[in-house]
């Protein structure tokens, strides 16, 4: 149970993490 939750956690930080550098990108990009 506990290393189905930690896995889901990790999935869902990866996912920010991209989103967060994409955006990042795109301002520099724009900027």
């Amino acid at each position: 149970m506990r290393n189905a939750n930690f896995r889901k956690f990790v999935i869902y930080l990866m996912i920010i993490m991209m989103a967060l550098s994409s955006i990042l990108f795109g301002l520099s990009l724009f900027f």
